[in-house]
């Protein structure tokens, strides 16, 4: 029996494909005493600069797929990475309690983000703390050695399925293969579904459980233009979507010409 899921619709347009679970890599770790401070801050600054590499290949391609004004996210996370004040606590924090990197870096990250979403009805913050949490997901992947999941490697017509897609996932998303995603979280104003809309991607978001209704491999339909995904159709859902999907796009194309 087919199931169907309801979320926000995020960005319009019809899409089926198999599921590819995009699964967040365990970033847990053992807080230790060290007695090295300094071998714990060349270990940070090496993960920073890593870092700061690959955002800097992430957001030329974000540039090239979805132009330089939301490639700015990019920027504002290279910015972090420099932020003198932040990593000048974190650098602290290891020298003076004496903690491993990954400790510290978690410590001070999670105070800052913590006082920016208390910022309710400052949205500038909100964002600046979905950033930090980024950012600082990526350097802890370095300093555990943890792989981070990079959508750029998908080379197969898949339907994303993720607990939230992050900008940097966003951002390498290669619209020729991924065909529309689903998440369990978000809502229309979040990076990852302005940028769905940016590369026309069908996306639905703010499902709450789609990580736990859908298994990798199965068929899902992403309509993002009611908020809805349906997992493991009919037949004749299937090409009852497909004809949907042939309707939107022959009349997507009829207002391109109309501009």
């Amino acid at each position: 029996m087919t199931k169907v899921l309801n979320g926000i619709a995020a960005s319009d347009g019809i899409a089926a494909a198999k599921a590819y679970m995009l699964v967040q890599p365990d970033l847990s770790f053992e807080e230790k005493t060290i007695d090295n401070p300094d071998a714990e801050i060349e270990r940070l600054s090496a993960a920073v600069e890593t870092s700061k590499q690959e955002l800097e290949v992430i957001k030329q391609k974000a540039t090239e797929n979805l132009g330089a004004e939301e490639a700015q996210v990019f920027e504002a996370h290279l910015t972090i990475l420099s932020d003198p004040e932040l990593f000048g606590q974190i650098n602290d924090k290891i020298k003076n309690d004496k903690v491993n990197a990954e400790a510290a870096l978690k410590s001070v990250t999670d105070m800052f983000i913590q006082m920016f979403e208390a910022m309710e009805d400052n949205a500038y913050m909100q964002e600046r703390a979905g950033d930090i949490r980024d950012v600082t997901k990526r350097v802890m992947g370095h300093l555990l050695g943890v792989s981070i999941p990079n959508p750029a490697l998908i080379n197969e017509e898949v339907v994303i399925v993720a607990h939230d897609l992050t900008p940097s996932d966003t951002a390498q998303l290669d619209r020729n293969f991924v065909k529309g995603f689903i998440t369990d979280i978000g809502g229309r104003t979040s990076h990852s579904a302005i940028m769905s809309r940016t590369l026309e991607i069908p996306a639905v978001v703010g499902s709450g459980n789609a990580t736990s209704e859908i298994s990798e491999g199965q068929m899902v339909i992403i309509d993002g233009l009611d908020g809805q995904a349906l997992v493991e159709p009919t037949d004749e859902e299937l090409d009852d979507y497909k004809a949907r999907a042939k309707a939107f796009a022959d009349q997507k194309a009829e207002w391109k010409l109309l501009k």
